[in-house]
């Protein structure tokens, strides 16, 4: 009976509680709908770029010079050194390298198919596929444009000036981190799983916050704090909002925004139970934590951004300090957002997401662990309160 009324009270105020109700309804229901609207239509403008002149032609220099002259592309500089073009993305003075191959006029003026190619920083991550298609219009309207002139100098026929114009030269983008190019299929759901763990910790910290403030203590929460039993009870209502939330944005939403989704059905389910169960045990907990001041907020939301990027899905994991590769192994999102994608959108198996869940087991169990533990402080400090 202490269980069921546990459970019924806290999804009531999850849902009727003006301090909590907004994160865990109408915030998540905002942001579910408008989300990646806003990048749908971003384009890139007056991008950094270094060009790697490796042919060093007559047909290169004029290429090199209307990019120049180009007010959508910033060439820093211009080189036959490749690796110092590297350096420089590197220390972030430019965000894509373009490339003019060896022998390319010899091989455009005899109507050889040749190619340049456009490499872009992989940590750019919101512009990413709009900057790449972007410089690739650019490349491929400056390129004919130089080609034909080239040709008209060299006397060649009208008919095969014609042709170049209509036919540009190739441009060769092969992506090297984010292997699918895109934005929708790949960063949406991954930044939308940091969006729902910030929400949802949010909600469950404000909720405990409110619980502990009331005088006098509901006699539910005095429960919770006896038992570890009824604590779960809790703990499994804030489950059941965060799996419904999650089956319903990996479903509906996603299928609204024409995101692939559910790719695998069962790895999709499964991934979405251990992950709300994880993301639920965490809020306990923090609730526990930040139970007498409103502190909750600035906490996670602060944390939210630096999640994205160390989470080692969005930049490579490599690039990421030791140490906060060790914090980021204790968010959730972490795994919960690797997981999720190679489920859902990229259709895995359950074998192929098994250390995804482990880990989120793992880390739910030492969500739980340390709660109890604190339950069994809190006894004696709101000991009185069970006598009410």
């Amino acid at each position: 009976m202490n269980c069921r009324r546990c459970f019924s009270e806290t999804f009531r105020e999850c849902c009727t509680n003006l301090a909590c109700a907004p994160f865990f309804l109408l915030a998540l229901a905002f942001y579910a709908f408008y989300y990646c609207w806003p990048y749908t239509t971003q384009l890139p403008y007056h991008m950094s770029v270094a060009v790697v002149d490796a042919d060093h032609s007559p047909l290169s220099r004029r290429i090199t010079l209307s990019m120049q002259s180009s007010p959508n592309l910033d060439v820093k500089f211009v080189t036959r050194n490749r690796e110092e073009a590297i350096g420089a993305m590197k220390s972030e003075q430019i965000v894509s390298i373009i490339g003019i191959p060896p022998n390319f006029e010899r091989d455009i003026l005899a109507g050889i198919p040749s190619a340049m190619t456009l490499v872009s920083n992989g940590a750019f991550i919101v512009k990413s596929r709009s900057s790449i298609a972007g410089a690739g219009g650019i490349l491929s309207e400056l390129a004919t444009e130089a080609i034909a002139e080239e040709l008209m100098r060299d006397g060649a026929k009208p008919s095969t000036i014609i042709r170049a114009a209509m036919r540009a030269p190739a441009l060769i983008v092969q992506p090297m981190y984010n292997t699918i190019g895109g934005y929708l299929n790949f960063v949406v759901p991954i930044v939308f799983m940091i969006i729902f763990q910030t929400l949802m910790l949010c909600g469950s910290g404000m909720l405990f916050f409110t619980l502990f403030s009331a005088t006098p203590m509901p006699k539910f929460l005095t429960l919770a704090i006896k038992y570890p039993v009824n604590l779960l009870s809790m703990q499994a209502a804030i489950f059941c909002i965060c799996f419904i939330w999650t089956l319903l944005i990996e479903g509906l939403i996603f299928y609204l925004h024409g995101i692939n989704s559910f790719q695998n059905v069962f790895s999709t389910i499964l991934m979405g139970l251990t992950f709300s169960l994880t993301i639920s045990s965490l809020g306990i907990l923090l609730g526990l934590l930040f139970r007498s001041a409103p502190y909750i907020i600035p906490a996670v939301v602060m944390s939210s951004i630096p999640s994205v990027f160390i989470s080692g899905n969005l930049f490579p994991g490599e690039n990421i300090p030791l140490l906060m590769r060790i914090f980021a192994w204790f968010i959730p999102a972490t795994p919960g957002s690797t997981g999720m994608v190679r489920a859902s959108q990229a259709g895995a198996t359950v074998f192929e997401i098994m250390p995804y869940i482990f880990h989120l087991l793992m880390l739910a169990t030492l969500y739980l662990c340390v709660a109890f533990f604190m339950c069994h402080f809190l006894k004696q400090k709101y000991l009185y309160c069970s006598n009410n």
